[in-house]
Order: structure tokens, then sequence, then C-alpha cells
């Protein structure tokens, strides 16, 4: 609905040099926001917090009945993004915090003494604790390259060991991609018992993890301000009045 009432016009698409195919087109340009002064002269808000698995769409039918209003919701809030600024539901959460601290990286270097493998990366960011995995793939030897999932064993600044089941044999090569997993169990800062970051030597300082982290920063995203139904007819005039 929120474009819906945009202006159209003609616009030509070039394909190539020489083929042109024109087509109607809604203005975006005309993407308005609410003025200032309008939201800054609602006095009837109310607090909302999100439901797991409630879209913009969800909350505009129960709050407005009708489900085209979720850009109200969306512009009263001045959240525009689906992905980033609604709260991910707990299952996403946990897999999205995993993508994100767990990147994957090349290392051009590996070698072995039996069964211990090293693979050196000037910079890796990996610890021996709390338990990282890491899979492997592109190593090659004349046999058992240690291509496959493994538990770190022992961390270096620039490398990091891990125990193969069979010993490799010949000579060790190939730039090999590392992914890893476990690393959302890290550490991300540590507070006090009021809640404010302190260093980790200080008494009864508190672990946050990567994912709880993540999933407090999610947290803050559930509380959303609700314009009153009582004044949406005028939240719409105002709307048709900018275009």
């Amino acid at each position: 609905m929120y474009f819906k009432e945009f202006p159209e016009f003609l616009y030509d698409f070039r394909y190539g040099t020489y083929e042109t195919k024109t087509s109607i087109v809604r203005d975006i340009t005309r993407n308005v926001r609410f003025r200032k002064e309008v939201l800054d002269n609602i006095a009837v808000y109310d607090e909302y917090d999100i439901v797991d698995g409630e879209t913009p769409e969800i909350i505009a039918e129960k709050i407005y009945g009708n489900p085209e209003y979720h850009w109200i919701i969306m512009l009263a809030n001045q959240r525009y993004d689906y992905l980033t600024d609604f709260p991910l539901p707990e299952l996403e959460l946990v897999e999205a915090g995993k993508a994100v601290f767990n990147p994957s990286f090349t290392a051009t270097s590996w070698s072995y003494s039996g069964t211990t493998i090293t693979v050196t990366k000037a910079i890796h960011g990996l610890l021996s604790s709390p338990t990282t995995t890491v899979t492997l793939s592109g190593a090659t030897a004349t046999t058992n390259a240690p291509n496959g999932t493994y538990t770190i064993t022992s961390v270096t600044a620039d490398t990091f060991t891990f125990t193969a089941t069979s010993a490799p044999t010949g000579t060790a090569g190939g730039t090999v991609t590392v992914k890893t997993a476990g690393r959302e169990n890290y550490s991300h800062h540590y507070v006090n018992a009021a809640g404010y970051n302190v260093n980790s030597t200080v008494a009864g300082a508190v672990n946050v993890t990567n994912i709880q982290w993540f999933r407090d920063e999610n947290e803050e995203k559930r509380r959303i301000k609700i314009i009153s139904p009582q004044i949406i007819n005028k939240i719409l005039t105002d709307y048709k009045d900018l275009l």
C-alpha cells in the first residue's frame, strides 16, 4: 500500500547498444517520510512488545485491522528493514548468530607430526576453549590429507592444532578452507551485577558470550511505538497530502 499511491512515469531501459524497452515505473524518489512535526505532535503512542514470529503486517492487522498498514508501523518507528530492524525468532536468532560469529577463512600452510595437524594463519581469531571445531577442505598429501571436521586442541597467535584420525604421508600442501563452529560461545564482554561493562578481572564479573550479546541486541528491537488507532485517519490523510 505504501508505494501504491506513488505517481508513475515512462522510463526507457537500455539493453546493450541498440535495444530499448519502455516500461511504466513508480516514482520512488517520492519515497516520503512522515513530516517531523507530524510525528512530534502525536501525543498518543502505545508501547508494544513484538512476539516471536510477528511481522509488521501481523501487527498492523492486530492493531489497525488491516495488514496493509504495516508501513505506518515501520515509519513511525523508523524501521525499514525486515531483516535487521525487527527481532528474530529464537531459532532464527541462533542460526544467524552462528553465521555472524563463525566466519570461514583460507590458510596456505599446514604441517603434520604423526596425527597432529598444525595450520598456520597469521590472524585466525580462534580459541581452544570453549570448544571450537574446524572443518578443513582443500588440504593435499599423498594419503590421509586432513579434510574433515576436528576439535581444536591448542592455539597460538598464528597457528591452531588438532588431531587427525590417521597420519598423513607425503608433502603437506594445498590452500585449505577453514569453516569454524562454536565461536558464538566465545566471550564478548563482562558485566558487573548492575549490568555495566567491566574488566574480566573485576570481582563478580559475569561473562557475556557472543550469542548472549547477540540475543540482548535482538531484545532491544522488541519494543516499538504504536500510533493510536483513533488518529490513524489523520496519518493516512497526511500521507496522501505529502504525495
